[in-house]
């Protein structure tokens, strides 16, 4: 993709410049370093709303996505002083974490030049940790069966829709979908998970052919995972926007419930989706991020 030459160059924004170091360096088969930073730059006013102030969980790959691979939680020690971090406590290995919190283009722009090629953030935010603000459906196909996860993604959105709550559905990148409800920080995780295994469990009640909640594979029987640990304590979720480090290059995007029965999740990809803003998925996110459902409390209920 890259036209660019070999010698570094510079993105700027918000008063700072980033260095694209080695920009026709490949990270994905045919895209460089600097193909993925004008990409960040195209989505990054979309992205950036759904990473604000949320402890940011990165996969980093040095070499491409033919190399080395490895989930990071501490921001870099050598990351600029500005690029924003949140220190908490980490009790399985004893010490404190300082996780990075992507507030800006340059941050974000300063990340993809570290070959982060995955962001999840959590679904809290730094100053209420305890009190999260999006409530996930994960939904988990068997392969290549991404027709069996919108039929359940129907499913979740007639229940959700029912109990006056705000959703937006996105492509996990993989084989699934999400179905995201930005929630009012009232309810700990604890109380949170209760209600996804009350909404899981409705969905499942609809269509115990095609649903279950059975986490192992074998007692799956070909049906559709619903997968509540997003939702769990230090759970994250793979961000709007965010590529995917597969070959394929392939990129978590809304979509519409209207158009979920004519795309495939191959569609979406750092090549295509920067030419995709204007469709209604993201066009509803963007309404999204600012919206608030409070839980009913039927589903808070003590199990």
């Amino acid at each position: 993709m890259s036209k660019n030459g070999s010698a570094d160059r510079a993105a700027r924004g918000g008063g700072r410049e980033v260095t694209i170091s080695k920009p026709d360096k490949e990270l994905w088969p045919g895209i460089t370093k600097q193909d993925y930073a004008d990409y960040l730059e195209a989505v990054s006013g979309d992205m950036l709303p759904w990473l604000h102030e949320r402890p940011l969980t990165m996969v980093r790959a040095p070499d491409g996505v033919g190399g080395e691979r490895y989930y990071q939680k501490a921001a870099p020690t050598y990351a600029p002083s500005w690029v924003r971090t949140t220190r908490i406590p980490a009790p399985s290995a004893k010490r404190d974490v300082d996780y990075v919190v992507c507030q800006d283009l340059p941050t974000l722009t300063w990340l993809g030049n570290q070959a982060v090629l995955e962001f999840h953030p959590a679904p809290v935010q730094r100053d209420r940790l305890d009190r999260p603000d999006l409530l996930v459906m994960d939904i988990d196909p068997p392969e290549d069966a991404f027709d069996m996860a919108v039929e359940v993604a129907f499913l979740v959105l007639e229940v959700l829709d029912d109990l006056g709550l705000p959703t937006g559905v996105k492509t996990t990148g993989g084989k699934g979908l999400h179905v995201v409800v930005p929630i009012e920080r009232r309810v700990d995780q604890s109380a949170l998970r209760g209600a996804v295994a009350r909404l899981t469990s409705i969905v499942v009640e609809r269509r115990p052919d095609l649903v279950t909640d059975a986490f192992r594979k074998v007692r799956r029987e070909g049906r559709v995972m619903l997968d509540p640990s997003r939702n769990g304590t230090g759970a994250t979720i793979v961000a709007l926007y965010s590529p995917r480090a597969r070959p394929d290059a392939t990129v978590s995007f809304p979509v519409a419930p209207e158009e979920l029965k004519s795309v495939s999740p191959k569609d979406f990809t750092i090549r295509t989706v920067p030419k995709l803003l204007a469709r209604p998925g993201p066009k509803r996110w963007r309404t999204l991020a600012s919206e608030r459902g409070r839980l009913p409390r039927d589903l808070l209920r003590p199990a």
